[in-house]
Formats: structure tokens, sequence, C-alpha cells
């Protein structure tokens, strides 16, 4: 199988009809990964083609961030980070948020939280694509009540895989095989550093490194002054 180039009407459309029945292979520039819909169909197919390990959870890729930002519980944020427009400042990074009570636990919200990342270029343009083709279908329940449409994204690898994340085509391969995949897409924008995002948990007593990743020293740039609670000692 070799993989469709993003950016065309007609790739957008099978995508989101592949959707509907199976995960897709979605290979950014740093990393392999796999989306469905962020149903509990959609966590069902991604459990399968990974063979999930117990106790994990799936975060989204934004399309709209504003459909994000209005889950997040305010008094949960950190001083300077008062709108969507602050997260839209840097790409390439999970932000991960409380969206509910700590007591909730579902595919993709674990103790109240839940993690977003916010991508560029044509892989957020589908990132929205999907997001509107599956309003209406979404499913409150595993957002603490509220409707969220933007697609479940995970690392393209078997859970607990010793190698870890998926980032050079020779891997890719074997998993299509070995796993069924049924469609590969690739973004067309140029690879830097290799690796999964960095996670940044955004609280009330500021941010905190949850992943370090590709690019991060960017991404703390463009944060708040201040802000950042891991480099502060630094």
């Amino acid at each position: 199988m070799s993989p469709l180039s993003l950016g065309s009407t007609l790739v957008t459309g099978l995508i989101i009809d592949r959707l509907r029945r199976e995960p897709v292979l979605l290979q950014l520039p740093q990393v392999y990964t796999l989306i469905a819909p962020s149903t509990s169909q959609g966590a069902a197919s991604l459990d399968a083609m990974k063979r999930r390990l117990p106790g994990k959870n799936y975060g989204t890729a934004a399309g709209d961030l504003r459909a994000f930002w209005e889950m997040i519980r305010s008094e949960e944020l950190p001083q300077g980070v008062d709108s969507a427009l602050v997260l839209e400042a840097t790409r390439d990074v999970f932000y991960r948020c409380q969206v509910g009570d700590e007591s909730v636990d579902t595919k993709v919200v674990r103790g109240g939280s839940h993690q977003t990342l916010v991508l560029g270029g044509v892989a957020r343009e589908l990132m929205r694509e999907i997001e509107a083709a599956f309003q209406g279908e979404e499913e409150p329940a595993l957002f603490c009540g509220h409707s969220f449409s933007a697609p479940l994204i995970t690392s393209c690898n078997v859970s607990g895989d010793p190698l870890g994340s998926i980032t050079d085509e020779d891997r890719a391969k074997d998993f299509i095989r070995q796993r069924g995949v049924g469609l590969w897409v690739r973004s067309p924008e140029e690879a830097g550093e290799s690796g999964s995002y960095p996670i940044l948990d955004l609280g009330a007593d500021g941010i905190r490194i949850g992943r370090e990743g590709p690019g991060l020293e960017r991404i703390l740039r463009r944060m708040p002054a201040g802000a950042v609670r891991d480099r502060e000692a630094g």
C-alpha cells in the first residue's frame, strides 16, 4: 500500500468515509498516528487495531480550538491563559486540561482531564473537516457532559511495544500489514525532529511539562511569562 497525500477534497472525503468503518493511519511529519471518531465505537476500533492495554486513554486532535476551550474549567487554567488564542499561539503540542470532576474516567478522560493536539497546515484543516463531519454524533458521556467531535488520535503502534511510537516507514509498513490498516495518508509538510508530541498540563498553579518532545523549547517560549512551573527553579 502506498500513502495518499493530504490536501485535496477527494482525499478528505475518502478519509471521512473510511473513519465511519475503521481507523485511518495518518503520517505526520514527526510521527505516525492513528485517528478515529471520538465515539465509543471509534475508541473500540483503536483498541482492536492497537491491541490496547487496559487503563489507557485517548487524546484528540483539535479542529476548532474554541470547542476545546469551551470544555475547560476556567478556574483550572493558569494565569495568562485567558482565551483560545493563547493555545493557538503554537503548534505541534498536546494541551491537557481539566474538563470535569476528578472522579471521572472514560476512554478519553482521566481524572477529569482531557488532552488535545494542536496541529498546523493541511493536517489541521483535515481535523476541522472531520470535526464538522461528525457533529451530531457526539457522545457527551465521554467528555464529562460536553459535546466534542474532534477525532481521536494515538500513536501508530501495538500498545506496549518496547520500540515505542513508529517514526520510520519500515515499521509503519509492518504495522499496516499485521494490523490490517485500510487507508494510509501522509501530510506533505517537511519532517523535522521525529518523536511523540510534547504534552503541556495546564492547571491553576501553572503549566507543567507532561511529556517532553520535539520543539518543546520553541513551544515554551510562546507560553505566558512565568506560567511554566517546571522551569521556574532553573
